[in-house]
C-alpha cells in the first residue's frame, strides 16, 4: 500500500546499505514493514523524503522525482 514510502526505503537500503535503512526507520518512527503497509500519506512521504534526503546527503528528489 505504502508506494512511495516502500520506494524511499528502497532507495536508502541500495545507496546506504542497513545502516542507512536503520536510520531512516528511527527517525521516522516506521520500520520497513509498517511503511510498507500503511497509506501513502502525504504528511507522512514528506517526512520520509526530508529524512531520507538528510541521510543521503543531497534531495532524494533527484532521485525519485515528486
Amino acid at each position: 500500500m505504502g508506494e512511495k514510502l516502500a520506494k524511499i526505503f528502497k532507495i536508502i537500503e541500495e545507496k546506504t546499505g542497513n545502516p542507512g535503512r536503520i536510520r531512516l526507520a528511527a527517525a521516522t518512527g516506521f520500520p520497513k514493514k509498517d511503511a510498507e503497509e500503511m497509506k501513502d500519506k502525504p504528511d507522512v512521504v514528506e517526512k520520509f523524503r526530508n529524512v531520507a534526503s538528510d541521510i543521503l546527503g543531497y534531495s532524494i528528489d533527484d532521485i525519485m522525482p515528486l
